[in-house]
């Protein structure tokens, strides 16, 4: 008898040990084993142990015969939850059918068996329905992509006139090249450009106003921080000038760091808070500027990708001198991408300095409304 329990404590003791063994990392879990295409799903996430962080999203891989998706889950802030279990959500895409498994894209998870129902007769809203927080650096975020707001509106302070921005930023090594092998960091540097122009449209000839040319180099990083610490870092060097000679030259050369922190609340929207630091490196044709400009870009971001956004930028020169800027944009398309689609877009402009030119020149407030296809 003593060698058989021996035995049968060995056996048990060995079958533990494979099951540790396979334990996946985390583990996930749906309400159900059926789901429903086109209608958000939460997802059920319990983490290995109290020392692994909790991810700001989930990316689960989906798998069936024809084809594999993945779907980047967002915390639900409506939910409850422990110290060990969270719950995200996602909207999901409309072409799931059939049976398929689910896992955790990045870490080791259990596998689920799903069963997706696509009814024949669906209401398809005018935009997808996804969880919509605003993210400044998009996960799998293409190499050319959206940087700053791209618009065309229009105004009517001492006559008509236009403003408009084109905008982007290309990243310069892709994640698998021997530079980032050899040197991880490369895989977030970026080039950017913006260019923003005041156009006057009464004038005889329709002349420019002002052009402003800002192209940069910049490294920029999703952080794993917590609630408190930034969850995105950007810094680099940017040059700025308006492409004129004589008195009309203006130009500035800045290092910058800006992190940014994120809010997210029950209702779908999101809070971003990024305020922009900087040092001038060169100022030589605009020396005082920093009286008007000061030292910082007070940055907020507030709404839903799916709905309407308010963005706003304030800055205060060293002399008290400042400026205001506000954007509310609402999309009237189906969404591109992060950021890109059609929108109605309206910005309000009060203060010092809209255009490089006019740097230490305050204007009357300028309201313009026109279209942005990146917001």
């Amino acid at each position: 008898m003593k060698f058989a329990s021996l035995i049968l404590s060995a056996c048990a003791v060995l079958l533990f040990s494979c099951a540790a063994l396979a334990a996946p990392g985390w583990i996930i879990a749906t309400s159900g084993e059926t789901i429903q295409a086109g209608e958000t799903l939460q997802l059920e996430a319990v983490r290995p142990d109290e020392d692994t962080r909790w991810p700001e999203f989930l990316r689960l891989k989906l798998v069936t015969n024809q084809q594999t998706e993945i779907i980047t889950f967002y915390p639900d802030t409506t939910a409850p939850g422990s110290s060990f279990r969270r719950t995200y959500a996602a909207a999901l895409p409309q072409s799931l059918d059939g049976r398929m498994t689910a896992e955790l894209a990045d870490v080791a998870s259990n596998r689920l068996m799903l069963l997706a129902a696509n009814p024949t007769e669906q209401v398809i809203d005018a935009f997808p329905e996804t969880v919509g927080r605003i993210d400044p650096i998009p996960e799998d975020e293409p190499a050319l992509s959206a940087h700053e707001p791209v618009y065309f509106i229009v105004g009517t302070r001492n006559g008509l006139n236009a403003r408009y921005q084109l905008s982007f930023k290309y990243r310069l090594f892709d994640q698998e090249s021997t530079p980032v092998q050899w040197w991880p960091v490369l895989g977030q540097l970026h080039l950017g450009y913006t260019q923003t122009a005041v156009w006057d449209l009464e004038v005889n000839s329709k002349p420019f106003h002002d052009t402003s040319y800002r192209p940069s180099l910049f490294w920029q990083k999703r952080l794993d921080a917590g609630e408190s610490m930034p969850r995105y870092l950007r810094a680099g060097y940017e040059h700025e000038s308006n492409g004129r000679d004589g008195a009309n030259s203006r130009s500035i050369n800045l290092a910058y760091l800006q992190p940014a922190w994120r809010a997210d609340f029950g209702d779908g929207k999101s809070l971003i808070f990024a305020p922009r630091f900087y040092s001038y490196l060169d100022k030589i044709e605009n020396p005082d500027i920093a009286r008007y400009r000061g030292y910082a870009d007070w940055l907020l971001r507030y709404g839903d990708e799916n709905e309407w956004v308010l963005s706003s930028r304030v800055r205060v020169g060293t002399a008290g001198y400042s400026s205001t800027q506000l954007d509310l944009s609402v999309p009237f398309r189906k969404p591109l991408f992060a950021r890109t689609g059609g929108f109605v877009y309206l910005q309000l402009f009060n203060g010092y300095g809209e255009t490089l030119l006019d740097y230490n020149q305050r204007h009357p407030a300028q309201l313009r409304i026109g279209f942005a296809i990146v917001r």
